[in-house]
């Protein structure tokens, strides 16, 4: 466990940015990807232009575009957590803009990994109109192995 505190003015200062990362098209390309991890093999079909989507697409929209790097703070990372929210159906072919930011950085002390950091974020995908269609939340935790409660053997 480190001396002090890894959650400095400078971190904590990230909590709230948003940066925009770009937009993104609601494609066969990402629907057949998405469908390919969700559901497995091919789709017998694919939802034609305007038709609603599987929220599981978000995934595929999503890693088109990468996020802005959280500072290592600690040497190991895991995601913990993934949840989406969605203020209506994401349609094929539809443009949305997407926008990350962080939601809150927490430190945990003991447990399975000992010292470590937890990071909130999410993105935002809004349309052309610039309402809200859906948010992909993440959380990571951040720790050290070597001083985890499975004595780094996780």
């Amino acid at each position: 466990m480190p001396e002090a505190s890894l959650l400095t003015d400078e971190v904590r200062a990230l909590v709230g940015r948003e940066t925009r990362l770009g937009r993104v098209q609601v494609t066969p390309r990402a629907y057949r990807r998405a469908y390919e991890v969700y559901v497995g093999g091919a789709p017998a079909r694919v939802p034609a232009e305007g038709e609603p989507v599987p929220g599981y697409v978000i995934t595929g929209l999503e890693s088109e575009s990468e996020a802005p790097p959280f500072p290592e703070l600690l040497p190991n990372s895991l995601l913990i957590a993934n949840e989406w929210a969605f203020e209506r159906p994401l349609r094929m072919g539809e443009w949305l803009e997407m926008v990350h930011r962080v939601t809150d950085v927490r430190e945990r002390f003991g447990g399975r990994f000992g010292y470590s950091i937890d990071v909130l974020s999410e993105t935002a995908f809004f349309d052309a109109e610039g309402r809200l269609v859906a948010r992909s939340g993440r959380t990571m935790t951040q720790y050290s192995a070597a001083e985890s409660g499975a004595g780094g053997e996780e």
